[in-house]
């Protein structure tokens, strides 16, 4: 455990190298920070995560003894929509091929974490036996299903914690309205991103944003911002295809559109 405890406070992505992760370096290293404060924070903890698909992002809370239990909700599918639009395909997404890599990984995986096959929209709260103070969100990557995602997890969740969201450059407009959903309620809410594609929202008094990990990268912020915007670059220059500039420069010269008064 002490090795673990050096790898944690250094941000080490070498925590996620058993299990191949979706996430980049920097998404790494935002979530170990998020982890770490969190570990600061409360005495102990238990982490909930939509969208496991063979176990990559589990493995840090797996390997904390801090974590006392996990729970893993994923819909199983071989092809989800995608803002993006098209298809993501996953290969080996059962749950069984999940459990037994993290059981390489730890003799605790299966008293430690527990499973739910399904769509939140069909599990019912008090499945969840223990209330999450961290809840990760990477399941489908559409706004209606991050917004199915959000209200599950609001819902079971402690009152003071955090909801984190990957690829938060495609479920944006979700992340506005989960903002904007807590505010209404009255909720003490804070919210930003961390590099590349991470988004965190604070509910209540769960203060990550103060330790020195997460408020260097807040300070650093252009990282974050500048991979998001590149990440979207591909739909700029489709966008900018002679035929479509052409289209675009013919309405902006009907409508007057450019004509600056």
């Amino acid at each position: 455990m002490q090795d673990f405890e050096h790898l944690l406070a250094g941000l080490d992505v070498g925590l996620f190298e058993k299990i191949h992760s979706q996430t980049s370096e920097n998404d790494k290293r935002s979530l170990l920070a998020v982890e770490a404060v969190t570990r600061d924070i409360v005495s102990s903890y238990t982490y909930l995560e939509i969208g496991s698909y063979v176990g990559g992002s589990l493995q840090p809370h797996l390997l904390d003894p801090k974590c006392e239990q996990i729970i893993s909700i994923d819909k199983r599918p071989t092809a989800a929509a995608d803002d993006r639009g098209f298809e993501q395909i996953y290969e080996n997404n059962t749950t069984e091929f999940m459990m037994n890599n993290l059981r390489r990984i730890s003799d605790q995986a299966d008293t430690k974490i527990k499973t739910i096959d399904g769509d939140v929209g069909e599990i019912e709260a008090n499945r969840i036996d223990r209330k999450p103070q961290l809840c990760f969100i990477d399941g489908e990557h559409t706004d209606e299903a991050t917004w199915r995602d959000y209200e599950f997890c609001r819902d079971v969740m402690t009152s003071d914690g955090a909801i984190i969201f990957h690829d938060a450059m495609i479920i944006y407009n979700c992340l506005g309205r989960v903002v904007e959903d807590l505010k209404s309620r009255g909720r003490q809410v804070r919210a930003y991103n961390l590099p590349d594609v991470v988004f965190v929202v604070e509910i209540g008094d769960f203060p990550l944003h103060r330790s020195n990990a997460i408020a260097q990268m807040l300070s650093d912020n252009h990282v974050g911002y500048l991979n998001s915007l590149r990440f979207t670059d591909q739909y700029r220059q489709f966008a900018n295809r002679p035929l479509f500039r052409l289209a675009r420069n013919l309405k902006m010269k009907i409508t007057k559109a450019n004509v600056t008064k």
